[in-house]
């Protein structure tokens, strides 16, 4: 993604005089957004990539056309030759099923001999034993069962010798895209997701992690056979009483290629639901984090306490964590007797996309990208004016509150302006419509002429919430993990900007001199964001067009930071769903989270961000004045609210010290 900036010398005007443009790999950004999830600084964060990047480059490796298997010590190496000298270009294949569903034989594809992997399905009474939690199947996914002769045999073999008692599946590319292309009830987002993937092992990853969900068994990695440790005849490493076995390093972090699990069991739970949240604020695919250090690691994460994760006095078996009454068993690979698994090692590009699923094709990944490519700017007035009950209200309030209501001009085209971006409509939120005398001047002074002026209160906002989001398939489950109102209104002035754009400010700010009434926000402008005293783009104050990027990575932040609380009632309100998702969405869109005064243009969708001010402009309110109402302590309280730091958790949620992940287990555990 390439951004540019636009230094603007006053307010009101954006000028050429300099330009500046950035450029970061494709995996460069994504490590960004995860940072920033993660809460590290700037120089934290450049030092990792640094280092990061000097390694990748140095593990390049020659490509060669043969298959090598890089064993243990105890194990000599084999080197398998697959390709003759003069092999023509290799093909990409089908199921090699015939239209019956019948096993067909490969068709001429290039390779000197061809062999197609067969299934081996064992009764069930066999693999899914009454007194076993683990069935007995193990799961392997291939872009085509049709491969090189001798490398097909070579894994076949190597795995039917060792697994007597175990049945063998393998799916190829037509069966996982149906498989994904079904209703996944318990994960709504998968198919999207899985569909639009550009990286073809965070497809794996996903397909993996939902064949275990909904199956159960060993996953394993195609290019893997079995190591010293892995057993003879039956897996040994795997008991009868054991939910969810994976494989850790010496530093305890989960390793994907290998992955035994119950079927349903928490662990995987998490891991698909993580990478699903992930990968909507555009971390998936964000190399390596889809791997040890993300994804799958968080299955031990979540799976286990602070003081539970790493029991290092075992030599190497069952280090058991609890979840909701399921347990995991890790097996750090430093303390066996030799290799669990060892890998086949593929050097020739050709064979590795053989081997993994394809990426989705450009068309797919247009299509995926509408949702942000809607720059129509069209606003639905009247489900707006239906949300807030605009002419419906009920202006009564008790004794010694003012009803401050909402306006909107009889003609829409005061406010929705053809060819303006950004609509002239501000939108403010409160527990109800009813304010302490000391609120109303701060409230009046948004009431720019042209402008409609909009009050949401609870119900409104619920009303909102409620709606049914497909672009934001992870809402309803993210929403169940809010602790307080005022987690609530952060999720909900994204999404109310998102849907019908306008102009969004705190109750208790007031709109300072360099605002111009709101002739700031010119017709042109797209975005408008303060630099707060902090660097960093305001979230106290936005305005936006609709379906503009910036909300719509807002949106995705908050959602996935909502999953990623570790206790609901603990949560740290302003780093989960406050500045810290605003922040994170500018990373998303122009790879800065501390944008300088200027605009920025967003080249993948023709948008821009504008950035007004400076810190120092910000403390002395120039465009925005800060906590302009006084005396709040008292009419908080009349008006029956509180500062998120002194709300108590919302009802039903004090006792919930648990994480998002597991309430939400919980919940599709009960359906």
């Amino acid at each position: 993604m390439k951004v540019a900036a636009q230094e603007t010398n006053d307010a009101s005007t954006t000028t050429s005089s300099t330009r500046r443009s950035y450029s970061r790999s494709r995996r460069v950004l994504p490590m960004l957004v995860v940072f920033c999830f993660l809460g590290l600084s700037y120089k934290q964060s450049h030092a990792i990539i640094k280092t990061y990047s000097r390694q990748f480059h140095e593990a390049q490796e020659p490509i060669y056309g043969t298959v090598v298997v890089k064993a243990s010590a105890s194990v000599s190496p084999v080197s398998v030759s697959v390709l003759s000298a003069a092999s023509p270009a290799l093909v990409r294949l089908g199921s090699g099923k015939s239209s019956d569903g019948n096993e067909a034989k490969c068709e001429s594809n290039g390779f000197v001999s061809s062999m197609l992997l067969g299934d081996k399905v064992l009764p069930q009474t066999t693999t899914h034993m009454a007194t076993r939690e683990i069935p007995k199947v193990i799961h392997f996914i291939v872009q085509s069962k049709c491969l090189p002769e001798e490398l097909a045999k070579s894994h076949s073999e190597a795995w039917e010798g060792a697994v007597q008692n175990y049945s063998i599946m393998y799916y190829d590319q037509d069966y996982i895209d149906n498989y994904m292309a079904q209703e996944h009830k318990d994960f709504p987002a998968a198919a999207s997701k899985y569909k639009c993937a550009t990286d073809p092992m965070a497809r794996m990853d996903i397909a993996k992690l939902m064949i275990l969900w909904d199956k159960g068994g060993i996953s394993v990695d195609f290019g893997n056979i079995p190591g010293p440790a892995f057993g003879n005849g039956e897996i040994d490493l795997i008991s009868d009483t054991d939910e969810c076995v994976f494989e850790v390093d010496g530093e305890w972090k989960a390793n994907p290629r290998f992955l035994a699990c119950k079927p349903r069991h928490a662990a995987v739970y998490s891991a698909i639901t993580h990478f699903l949240a992930m990968a909507f604020v555009g971390s998936i695919p964000a190399y390596p984090y889809h791997g040890a250090s993300g994804t799958f690691g968080i299955m031990a994460g979540y799976m286990t306490g602070p003081d539970e994760g790493h029991v290092k006095t075992l030599r190497f078996q069952k280090d058991a964590g609890s979840f909701d009454n399921h347990t995991i068993v890790q097996i750090n690979t430093n303390r066996t007797e030799g290799d669990i698994l060892t890998s086949l090692t593929i050097r020739n590009d050709t064979l590795e996309d053989l081997i993994r699923l394809q990426r989705a094709s450009k068309e797919v990944q247009d299509e995926c990208d509408l949702v942000m490519r809607n720059d129509s700017f069209e606003v639905d007035i009247d489900s707006l004016l239906d949300l807030v009950g605009f002419g419906k209200e009920n202006t009564s309030c008790p004794e010694g509150l003012t009803y401050v209501g909402s306006r909107h001009n009889a003609s829409a085209s005061k406010s929705i302006i053809q060819g303006r971006k950004i609509p002239k409509i501000v939108h403010k939120t409160s527990k109800t419509r009813c304010f302490a005398e000391n609120y109303v001047p701060a409230m009046n002074m948004w009431r720019f002429e042209d402008h409609s002026f909009f009050v949401h209160d609870d119900e409104a906002v619920d009303k909102l919430l409620n709606r049914e989001w497909p672009e934001f398939p992870l809402l309803q489950h993210a929403r169940s993990c809010t602790a307080s109102g005022a987690g609530m209104a952060d999720l909900w002035r994204y999404l109310v900007l998102w849907e019908y754009g306008g102009i969004y400010a705190d109750l208790d700010d007031a709109p300072g001199p360099q605002f111009l009434n709101g002739s700031l926000i010119t017709a042109e402008t797209d975005s408008l964001f303060e630099q707060e005293g902090s660097g960093f783009p305001s979230q106290y104050f936005f305005a936006a067009s609709p379906r503009h990027p910036v909300m719509y990575h807002a949106i995705q932040h908050t959602i996935a930071r909502l999953m990623d609380v570790k206790s609901i009632a603990g949560q740290n309100v302003p780093f989960v769903t406050g500045p810290g998702a605003i922040k994170c969405a500018h990373i998303t869109t122009i790879e800065k989270g501390y944008p300088s005064r200027g605009t920025y243009e967003i080249y993948d969708y023709n948008r821009t961000i504008t950035v007004v001010g400076s810190r120092r402009d910000a403390r002395n309110g120039l465009y925005l004045q800060r906590n302009f109402v006084k005396g709040r302590g008292a009419a908080d309280a009349k008006m029956g609210m509180l500062h998120y730091s002194k709300q108590k958790p919302r009802e039903g949620q004090k006792k919930k010290t648990h994480s998002c992940l597991h309430e939400n287990y919980q919940r599709v555990q009960s359906v």
